[in-house]
């Protein structure tokens, strides 16, 4: 009989995905959530989207619900997201591959948003837009490792919603880490 995640989902864990309005979480969540690329409109507030996914626990497998939240980047929205961070069991920083600031601002605006609304929880880096990166303009291995650092995420990945690339990866990454690394482990709604 193989593996059904439906029949085994031990954990529910929150999910938020932060960054500037425009960097890519919504396509990345549609990617992830949908298999779909969908060149959307800038989220207005938050969008929300729940998944399951497999996950291995002291190498068992296991099925993990996933809430997704996925935060509209502008500023006018910022006041309202404290409330919704609560509760959060891992975060995504997402900035444009493109654009600079983007990555600048998780330091500078989203890292003490996040801190602020939550206890110590695990943390990834993503760099979206992989597709279009010109090569000779590439941000500087360095600097995205610095801010990596300053946010505390224990890993770092490039990603591409239009094409595919990564965007699984990120998920499964951050759900590991809840599950494998204390403190953070067991700290979402376990529901076997």
């Amino acid at each position: 009989m193989s593996f059904q995640i439906s029949d085994n989902i031990r954990y529910q864990f929150k999910i938020i995905l932060v960054g500037d309005g425009g960097v890519g979480k919504t396509c990345l969540t549609n990617r992830f959530c949908y298999s779909e690329f969908l060149d959307t409109k800038l989220t207005i507030g938050l969008s929300f989207n729940n998944y399951s996914l497999p996950a291995k626990e002291k190498g068992e497998k296991i099925g993990v619900g996933l809430s997704i939240w996925d935060f509209g980047g502008q500023e006018r929205f910022r006041p309202l997201l404290s409330q919704f961070i609560l509760g959060a069991n891992g975060v995504i920083y997402v900035y444009d591959m493109t654009a600079f600031h983007s990555l600048v601002h998780l330091v500078e605006t989203w890292l003490p948003l996040v801190q602020a609304n939550t206890e110590l929880i695990p943390s990834i880096l993503v760099g979206a837009k992989y597709d279009i990166v010109n090569p000779d303009l590439k941000f500087d291995d360095g600097v995205v490792d610095e801010v990596r650092c300053k946010i505390g995420a224990v890993k770092a990945f490039e990603t591409s919603a239009k094409t595919g690339y990564n965007t699984e990866i990120i998920f499964k990454a951050i759900v590991q880490l809840i599950l494998d690394e204390p403190p953070y482990n067991k700290r979402g709604i376990q529901l076997l």
